[in-house]
């Protein structure tokens, strides 16, 4: 019984033809495959993977270290620029007021506070009569006012009789200007072009203040014709809005009897009203 020999293997074939081959050279080299990596001993590829991984850690924590070491870069110093109040004027703020917080001023007597205050003026022929000067007095205690606002704060100031007269510092009509002391010493200069001539128009005045939406509106006049109806009070009271409005009336004696329509007013907008003798106002001035 003849036994079956296993089939010899690729690498087995091939040592037995080179054996019998005359010469090496006689073999195609394209026949012999290629000869399989000797495999690393057991544990020895994890050694230099972890020996790989440490090195590599190294150089990391090395850079690290040298950029620790380096002293840090000064940044360019900018000097600081300087602006003037022209500068902000009219931007919606001022700079350095000096305690930044609501205004508080007065005008014969009645106190106003917040930001923004607008004074409403008569100057009609009947504010300027002769021997009582009630316009002079008028610009001299509005000066006084001002005197109390800081350049975080703002004013308007409106003379009127059948037609209005607005204060206007930055050349843009319908704006409140900073109470800067450039602009104080612009008011004063504007009130000395005013004087008193002409007929009256209360309401279109007070319209004129309230479109400029003031925390507190003073408001003086010496209460002549023609007088604000009910209709016109309700309607200023209506576009008013919250707006305080202060009334001032001048007289050239006691307060007349009857009720006045500058105290409804006052009642009506959350103000306050007095009477100015003005012949005893300059006596004891």
């Amino acid at each position: 019984m003849k036994m079956q020999r296993s089939p010899l293997s690729l690498w087995e074939r091939v040592r037995v033809r080179a054996g019998s081959a005359k010469s090496a050279h006689l073999l195609r080299f394209s026949e012999l495959p290629p000869s399989p990596p000797a495999p690393l001993p057991k544990g020895e590829g994890r050694l230099w993977v972890h020996a790989l991984c440490l090195f590599l850690a190294c150089m990391i924590m090395a850079g690290i270290a040298a950029r620790a070491e380096e002293p840090p870069k000064k940044a360019k110093e900018t000097p600081p620029q300087k602006n003037s109040d022209k500068d902000f004027e009219g931007l919606g703020f001022s700079i350095q007021p000096k305690e930044g917080g609501r205004g508080r001023t007065s005008l014969f007597g009645l106190v106003g506070e917040g930001y923004k205050f607008v004074y409403v003026f008569d100057r009609s022929g009947s504010m300027g009569g002769e021997g009582r000067e009630s316009l002079k007095l008028v610009k001299a205690e509005l000066i006084k006012s001002l005197e109390h606002l800081d350049t975080v704060h703002q004013f308007q100031i409106v003379f009127y009789n059948e037609r209005v007269v607005v204060f206007n510092p930055t050349g843009t009509p319908g704006r409140l200007a900073f109470a800067t002391d450039e602009n104080k010493q612009r008011a004063a200069r504007f009130l000395d072009s005013i004087t008193a001539t002409g007929g009256t128009d209360h309401e279109e005045a007070l319209r004129t203040a309230i479109r400029l939406r003031p925390d507190v509106i003073f408001f003086l006049t010496d209460a002549d014709d023609p007088k604000l109806s009910e209709a016109q009070l309700a309607k200023i009271r209506s576009t008013a809005a919250g707006t305080i409005i202060n009334t001032i009336e001048f007289g050239p004696g006691a307060k007349p009897d009857g009720p006045s329509f500058l105290e409804a007013l006052a009642r009506q907008n959350g103000g306050h009203y007095v009477y100015i003798d003005i012949s005893k106002y300059k006596a004891e001035k």
